[in-house]
């Protein structure tokens, strides 16, 4: 009898211990996600330049992406079949007032996968911002294409009208260097990054490939609408 008590004493210590592993583990997957979800739309309040989120508290932050960020609608590349997100950005709640399009890249940096989001004017000729969402790049080195040095260019301005054919969208350039007028690189360029070549190169190929399927999925859209964007 007392082994039979025994037994049944250690089944249901072990069914609780599951049951709060299990709990705990859902618990955080939560957060996790909660937390990942708040950094993406806080990534996207800076991209679009709608706010300071040193200031803002995060119900601002979610607010402002849900009245004055359209995530709505997606674009279909008609190369390769497959589809991007279409972001636009509305200076205003009642989304009256366009102030940039939006649209995401991603690609294999130096040590593993770099996502973020690309900014555009409304008339789709330039960059007004980029975010880096996620990245592992090297500490010091690669990971600094989330600092702001890196990033200036493309809220300045790079022009992403279609090329000659043969050349890039986008270039790297040496850091402190200036293309010249008349170039291809001329107004399309970027900073290397000291000491991250790989990284600054890998950041060149995802960049262009993503304007690239951007300005083909936004001819595919406009073959079939009227009006365009």
């Amino acid at each position: 009898m007392k082994r039979v008590k025994t037994v049944l004493f250690m089944i249901v210590i072990a069914a609780l211990f599951g049951a709060g592993v299990t709990g705990l583990n859902l618990s955080s997957r939560t957060t996790v996600e909660k937390n990942k979800r708040f950094i993406e739309q806080k990534a996207l309040v800076e991209l679009f330049g709608l706010g300071d989120v040193k200031t803002l508290s995060k119900e601002k932050i979610n607010e402002i992406v849900q009245t004055q960020i359209d995530q709505s609608e997606t674009l279909t590349d008609p190369q390769t079949g497959t589809t991007i997100s279409l972001l636009k950005a509305y200076a205003d709640a009642e989304q009256t007032q366009l102030v940039a399009y939006g649209f995401p890249f991603s690609g294999i940096g130096f040590w593993d996968k770099i996502t973020g989001y690309i900014a555009v004017d409304s008339t789709l000729k330039k960059t007004v911002g980029l975010k880096v969402i996620t990245q592992v790049e090297t500490p010091g080195l690669g990971a600094r294409i989330e600092e702001p040095f890196f990033v200036k260019p493309f809220v300045d301005g790079l022009d992403i009208t279609a090329p000659a054919p043969g050349n890039n969208y986008i270039y790297m350039g040496t850091a402190g260097s200036q293309s010249e007028p008349g170039t291809k690189q001329y107004g399309r360029t970027f900073d290397a990054i000291t000491g991250a070549t790989q990284t600054s190169l890998a950041m060149e190929r995802m960049l262009n490939n993503a304007v690239a399927k951007f300005g083909r999925c936004v001819q595919n859209r406009e073959a079939g609408e009227p009006h365009g964007l």
